[in-house]
């Protein structure tokens, strides 16, 4: 199948990306992610790597674990990967450390060609959450990593992990695969977004923007050229201005900007010689 330059039928493409015999990752930021892609993981069972515990603040691990029980109901099953504690990913940007995003990519990398995986589904680079599109990055540079240990590509395709109009400056790739859902798959959905704790705000705004599609789409995406991705935005990125709202709130002290998040892409770039 390589990476469809062939541009094969969405419905060819769908199959293939969903057969049960896809030895599958999905690599994410957040717990409840795997949510917007609930029926693609089902279909596969992939081996599912989380960066984060997803907690707003604190040490509070419940949104993590009720997400490892639900993905491990599903007959998927989680990797011993990242588990970070949020506050701790956006000091390493603020300081700009790199070394611990080399550490998981290599980490991950080697995972990868361990599991002679062929697919991975990453969260979408959006410009909207700084750990997306790190998660982003990592997954894309450990499956062309791993592609080359395995001497085959390993297909990596992506998912908008917000709604376009939530991420308005976001760039993505065209949709090469749309998997429309029956009623008792979203049914599925929604009982999934009850079980884990602290997302409701984010599955209502969801709901709120894409409508009666917000449960019943899952779109899989070509992930853009990463010099692409890289470049500087032409706008300010969601994380910017979600940050000073918190900062005027006295809620955060500091804001991440584009130059710290991008010093960090730019020292993983370097490292692995892109």
């Amino acid at each position: 199948m390589g990476a469809f330059s062939t541009e094969p039928s969405q419905e060819a493409t769908a199959a293939w990306l969903t057969s049960p015999e896809r030895r599958a990752a999905l690599v994410i930021a957040h717990p409840a992610h795997e949510i917007r892609v609930l029926h693609w993981l089902m279909l596969t069972r992939p081996r599912a790597y989380v960066l984060t515990q997803g907690a707003r603040s604190g040490h509070d691990g419940t949104r993590r674990q009720a997400s490892d029980r639900m993905i491990a109901a599903l007959g998927a099953c989680v990797a011993p990967w990242g588990g970070a504690w949020d506050k701790d990913i956006y000091n390493f940007v603020m300081k700009g450390d790199a070394a611990p995003f080399i550490a998981l990519t290599d980490e991950l990398t080697l995972d990868l060609i361990a599991r002679e995986t062929d697919l991975v589904v990453a969260d979408g680079w959006q410009y909207y959450n700084l750990a997306h599109d790190l998660t982003h990055l990592m997954a894309r540079i450990a499956a062309l990593r791993a592609s080359t240990a395995l001497k085959r590509e390993i297909v990596l395709v992506d998912y908008p992990v917000v709604p376009d109009e939530l991420a308005p400056h976001a760039t993505h790739g065209r949709a090469i695969a749309t998997l429309e859902l029956t009623a008792d798959h979203v049914a599925q959905k929604r009982a999934a977004i009850t079980a884990i704790p602290d997302i409701a705000h984010e599955a209502m705004e969801i709901e709120q923007t894409e409508g009666d599609l917000a449960h019943a789409r899952e779109v899989l995406q070509q992930p853009l050229p990463l010099e692409q991705l890289l470049a500087t935005p032409s706008a300010k990125p969601h994380y910017e201005s979600f940050g000073e709202e918190r900062v005027a709130a006295g809620i955060y002290k500091d804001v991440v900007r584009w130059s710290h998040v991008s010093a960090i892409c730019n020292a993983l770039a370097k490292h692995y010689g892109l």
